[in-house]
């Protein structure tokens, strides 16, 4: 269990020199006023005026002495009290120890076997030296072997090809190992085999008619060897043939035929003698084809987005709605007047509340524009029609709630080096706050002005230990409680893994979310963990379940740079041009799934205000929202508040972010099979690892070897295990199984080099071992930080002075005498 020890110093610096309790130097003028006063008091009685003024007389010089000492005394003393201490820095020398990590994984075979031996042989003589396996067979959890052996300031030296197939992200974990000073090098290997494979990337599903886009990737380890690439499609179509002898990439674009399902198949033939690995020469993809679903396209006038969808759905555009919707999936409104659409409310409610789906896109004839404000087709939508007023940051109250539990313990610094980088992206007008929890909520700083105590902040969370259970609900009432002190604007960011197998635990902290978002907080949640682990979707579903009941948003990546646009102050040295490009704001969405790159400005928007349980996806740099979507019944709509690309959007309609629209309306389609009586769907898997076989049936559907579990109307799911590679077929529907990801991208991964020389590390020759020890050397150099307590020398010349005053006093007394 962690334990917080009240710490009530308040250090103060001037250079080297500095006090540990600097708020009781205050007291000095109020002790100088009260000796001066006090000095200059007569306490013997006088039978007239006359003794007195002659006694004051005698005593000015005595006083004037005493009043001198004393005071002198007293601030010493003060001094003493405050806990002066010098800062003194120095280089030295640690210890020169290196931590040899090696990958025993099967990619490894491509390399020389004994090159750690060999290397732990030769250094083990001039410094400490120590090995270690992280990584065996066919799972290269190397993220995880780094995470487990580093202690902070120490020097790791990893023997790998980089592939990391399982557990913790490389990227999260190099960038904690550099935030506790730990050196995570490498070596810059050459194969002693070669070996060529092959992957083909692209969308599992295409629309009828349209074109699916992919990319084929053929790796080579080692040295070049001639192959011959052929893919095909169904098993006789040949797309492509490329002769070749180094990595490449390929891209084709293909509109497929008649038939639900299409096999794309990529072989390398001829691949010679030398390829070490023959089981990744074939690739397999299954791509589903769906009917074109049927779209209203609502219009006044003519469209240049209308075109383009055109392209890819079965379009209808019409001046004005209809009054049957029912062949419909889909309705989009473009830049349409309120007075348009209102006579048509109670069917266009019941057309959406019965699963499908409306899509509005602004203009100038929209929203505000509009008159959609105050009317009944506001109830729609998932916005609120208007601007927004720009909150003062000073009103903003935010509480860090960070997980420190046991189940953390792989990666709490991860956690921690997430809330250090939350606090640097936002403004330091913000009020801000901490507490962390395990099996209770501890305070680790009250809620104060982020100028205040940013860098104290920073240094009480890096210092967190961690331990216990996680009761996330204690947590939220921790920060929830320490919000309720103040007034303004209430927000948590909840930083945690999401991890627990109690049912009870997860929805005791739902309703924990539901009763504190009703008194007024948000909960904004940022995820922390696995995307491999085994139970990422249940916990990103649980993460996302208390984003999405806080009003908040649920990121699971680093969320530095979306907070800023939620909380940070605008910067006035960027131009209009930067304020107006978008951000996707959550990216865990289906809409936003990887969009991270989008680059898109536009030249105007409506203003609005999203709706409590609706969910922001796109916003501008200066947080107007553009992109704002929500659920109505069982159906969904969606709100663009850009045009259709004829002013203010055209450079959506890009081939690069068009997919942002595309998507959006997919989205508010939902299942293509939704008006079918029966459907099957089953994803690609790998060796090693399951897929599910969903069912959209009337009747308990019945396969050899899978035991279905009914988990909706309808729906029914089952686990499929393979056993071989190959397209295999369940119920009608085909899939693909391929090799085992570990013989994926054989090689050096250059992503994992580019990590080390960003993080600090270096990649060494294998025999390069004097500049390996020179490294291990100097990386070992600390600079030790010493403090110098000072606080008994002053309490001594406090007594001291102490002493004199005594000492004269009673000299002078007896003089007169």
């Amino acid at each position: 269990m962690t334990f917080i020890i009240p710490d009530y110093s308040k250090i103060y610096c001037m250079s080297k020199y500095c006090v540990r309790y600097s708020y009781v130097l205050i007291a000095i003028i109020p002790v100088l006023l009260f000796l001066f006063w006090f000095t200059r008091k007569t306490f013997v009685k006088f039978s007239n005026r006359l003794e007195l003024e002659a006694y004051v007389k005698s005593k000015r010089i005595d006083r004037k002495i005493i009043l001198a000492l004393r005071s002198i005394a007293f601030v010493f003393l003060l001094f003493a009290i405050a806990s002066p201490f010098v800062l003194e820095s120095k280089t030295v020398q640690g210890d020169p120890r290196l931590l040899i990590l090696v990958d025993n994984s099967t990619s490894m075979q491509l390399y020389h076997p004994d090159i750690a031996n060999d290397l732990y042989r030769k250094l083990e003589g001039s410094i400490r030296v120590e090995r270690r396996t992280i990584a065996n067979g066919e799972h290269s959890t190397i993220g995880n072997g780094i995470l487990n052996n580093i202690e902070g300031n120490d020097n790791v030296l990893v023997v790998t090809d980089g592939a990391n197939n399982e557990g913790k992200l490389l990227g999260d974990i190099m960038l904690f190992a550099s935030g506790i000073n730990s050196t995570v090098s490498t070596l810059n290997m050459e194969p002693l085999k070669s070996d060529v494979g092959v992957v083909i990337e692209g969308p599992p599903e295409l629309i009828k008619d349209t074109e699916g886009d992919f990319v084929v990737r053929v790796t080579v380890a080692g040295k070049n060897m001639p192959y011959t690439l052929q893919v095909s499609y169904d098993d006789t179509n040949l797309i492509l043939e490329e002769q070749a002898s180094a990595s490449r990439t390929f891209t084709f674009s293909r509109k497929f035929p008649e038939g639900e399902y299409h096999k794309l198949t990529a072989k390398l033939l001829d691949t010679g003698k030398d390829d070490y690995f023959r089981n990744n020469n074939v690739y397999y993809k299954s791509i589903k084809i769906v009917p074109r679903p049927s779209v209203l396209y609502v219009s006044e006038k003519p469209s240049p987005l209308a075109r383009e969808l055109d392209k890819i759905y079965e379009i209808d555009t019409v001046a004005s709605l209809p009054s049957d919707l029912s062949n419909h999936m889909a309705v989009i409104f473009n830049d349409i007047r309120a007075s348009k659409i209102l006579p048509h409310m109670d069917s266009l409610s019941d057309y959406v509340s019965d699963g499908n789906g409306l899509v509005f896109i602004g203009g100038e004839n929209s929203f505000e524009r509009g008159g959609y404000k105050g009317s009944l087709l506001e109830t729609l939508l998932p916005i609120k029609i208007g601007a927004s007023e720009e909150q003062n940051k000073s009103d903003i109250n935010i509480v860090i709630v960070i997980d420190i539990s046991q189940g953390t313990e792989d990666y709490v610094a991860v956690e921690k080096a997430l809330a250090l980088s939350v606090i640097d992206s936002l403004s330091e007008k913000n009020n801000v706050g901490t507490v962390a929890f395990n099996t209770q909520a501890y305070q680790i700083a009250e809620i104060k002005t982020l100028k205040e105590h940013k860098k104290e902040l920073k240094e009480k969370i890096s210092r967190l230990k961690f331990d216990g259970q996680s009761f996330f609900n204690l947590g939220l009432e921790g920060g929830h409680t320490m919000l309720s002190k103040v007034g303004g604007s209430k927000n948590i960011i909840f930083i945690s893994d999401g991890k627990t197998t109690y049912n009870k635990l997860r929805e005791d902290t739902l309703n924990t979310v539901r009763t504190i978002n009703s008194l007024g907080t948000k909960v904004f949640v940022v995820g922390v963990g696995t995307e491999t682990d085994d139970l990422a979707t249940e916990n990103n579903l649980f993460l996302s379940n208390i984003a999405a009941l806080g009003e908040g948003i649920y990121y699971k990546t680093d969320a530095s740079n979306k907070l800023k646009v939620q909380f940070a102050d605008k910067d006035e040295t960027k131009g209009e041009e930067f304020y107006n490009t978008l951000i996707p704001i959550d990216t865990t969405h289906f809409i936003t799934l990887g969009l991270d790159d989008m680059q898109a400005t536009i030249s105007g928007y409506n203003y609005a205000v999203p709706k409590p349980a609706a969910r922001t996806l796109v916003t501008t740099h200066k947080n107007i929202p553009i992109l704002v979507v929500w659920r109505f019944g069982l159906g969904r709509v969606v709100s663009i508040t850009t045009d259709d690309g004829s002013k203010w959007g055209g450079a959506l309609l890009t081939k690069r972010n068009s997919k942002l629209v595309t998507r959006s309306i997919n989205w508010a389609i939902g299942d293509l099979g939704r008006k079918k009586s029966y459907d099957v769907t089953v994803r690609d898997t790998v060796l090693g690892k399951t897929t599910s076989v969903n069912v959209i049936t009337k009747d308990m559907p019945n396969a050899d070897d899978l035991a279905f579990a009914k988990i909706d109307t309808n729906f029914y799911t089952a686990v499929y295990t393979p056993k071989e590679t190959g397209y295999r077929e369940v119920l009608g529907a085909t899939f693909a199984v391929n090799y085992n990801d570990e013989y994926a991208n054989l090689g050096a991964n250059q992503e994992f080099l580019n990590l080390v020389e960003k993080t600090g590390g270096k990649i060494f020759n294998p025999d390069d071992i004097k500049g390996i020890i020179d490294f291990v050397k100097a990386k070992s150099k600390r600079i030790k930080v010493d403090s110098t307590d000072y606080r008994w020398p002053f309490a001594i010349i406090a007594m001291i002075l102490f002493l004199t005053e005594i000492g004269i006093r009673r000299y002078r007394e007896n003089i007169q005498k």
